[in-house]
């Protein structure tokens, strides 16, 4: 086999998402982060409607779930990421407002102007950052929120932090 010509699409799928499940969050951010961020979105009713995409094992879904009311539909395209999601709501007495679904952030299943908020925490870059936007911003109610986060910087040079690392 030819190792220069292998990418991510080579590996075997399961073994990543059974690796990459153990974890907390499967991207970048902490439960501070999380919070500090759900702090910009303004009052929310209830009822409000919040989607996480890309929400993996959904770490910051039940962050976001302790920070802001309504209800979370979480949504990533691996089943075992979802089921640990769903199992970690219940164990948290969130599952009667939050639920994972497995499906995907360029295929959505909401009706326009549906979600008051939508969050994506270090995922959106799966189909790009401009067409996700694009894409998702007609399920947006008029006066709703986005919040994205995504592993960058603004400078030529890495910051020093990462270069240590």
């Amino acid at each position: 086999m030819d190792c220069d010509n292998n990418t991510i699409h080579s590996f075997d799928l399961e073994l990543i998402c059974n690796f990459f499940k153990r974890l907390d969050r499967q991207g970048p951010g902490s439960p501070d982060a999380t919070r500090r961020a759900a702090g910009f979105v303004g009052p929310l009713d209830p009822r409000a409607r919040i989607a996480d995409l890309g929400c993996g094992t959904g770490g910051q879904t039940i962050t976001l779930a302790r920070c802001l009311p309504g209800d979370i539909t979480g949504i990533d395209l691996f089943p075992g990421f979802v089921e640990v999601l769903n199992r970690n709501a219940a164990a948290a007495g969130l599952s009667d407002r939050v639920r994972g679904i497995i499906g995907s952030m360029d295929d959505l299943p909401f009706e326009e102007g549906e979600l008051d908020v939508i969050w994506s925490e270090g995922a959106i870059y799966n189909i790009g950052f401009e067409k996700g936007l694009r894409l998702w911003n007609r399920y947006l109610r008029r006066g709703g929120y986005v919040a994205v986060t995504e592993a960058a910087w603004l400078t030529p040079e890495r910051p020093e932090e990462i270069e240590r690392f």
